[in-house]
């Protein structure tokens, strides 16, 4: 008996059912993820940090200076601080650079999947550029009071000086 040949038609509307049902289970799992990671997001949030960080998740670079790169992130995007991927790719020497950043949840879920891993070591990130960070404040702080001190005393000079020309 000569083997029945399916029709493309029918094949189509058969995987496009089976994708439907698949659909739902796939949103339930993304959505699942994305609040777990929107709470880490949160409790950054609420430390007012305001210190980017990536973290590198994967990547290469060859001899010619061609790279891409794959990197789990903490920054500003709008007006938001929040956890965020990021694909870059492009040539060093031909100062050619390509950038795509995606909140989180707005990520193509296969990165979502390949990035939950690393969350930890972006939190290790975090905090070293959060003590670099400190420290060259601190630093300019003490510049720009030694700034400031000059101006007041440049201002003071400057309030004697006309009230005496009154």
């Amino acid at each position: 008996m000569p083997e029945e040949k399916i029709l493309p038609k029918d094949r189509i509307a058969s995987s496009f059912k089976e994708l439907a049902t698949v659909s739902l289970e796939i949103n339930e799992a993304a959505k699942g993820l994305g609040k777990s990671v929107g709470s880490l997001e949160g409790a950054l949030k609420t430390l007012d940090l305001g210190v980017p960080a990536w973290h590198r998740i994967a990547g290469y670079e060859d001899r010619d200076g061609s790279y891409w790169t794959r990197d789990i992130g903490y920054t500003m995007i709008g007006q938001s601080w929040r956890i965020a991927l990021r694909k870059t790719s492009g040539h060093h020497h031909a100062d050619v650079h390509d950038e795509e950043v995606w909140p989180f949840n707005d990520a193509p879920r296969w990165m979502c999947v390949e990035s939950v891993g690393k969350l930890p070591d972006l939190f290790d990130e975090l905090i070293k550029r959060t003590v670099e960070t400190t420290a060259k404040i601190k630093a300019r702080t003490v510049e720009a009071e030694e700034l400031a001190a000059a101006v007041r005393e440049m201002y003071t000079e400057w309030a004697v000086t006309k009230k005496g020309r009154k």
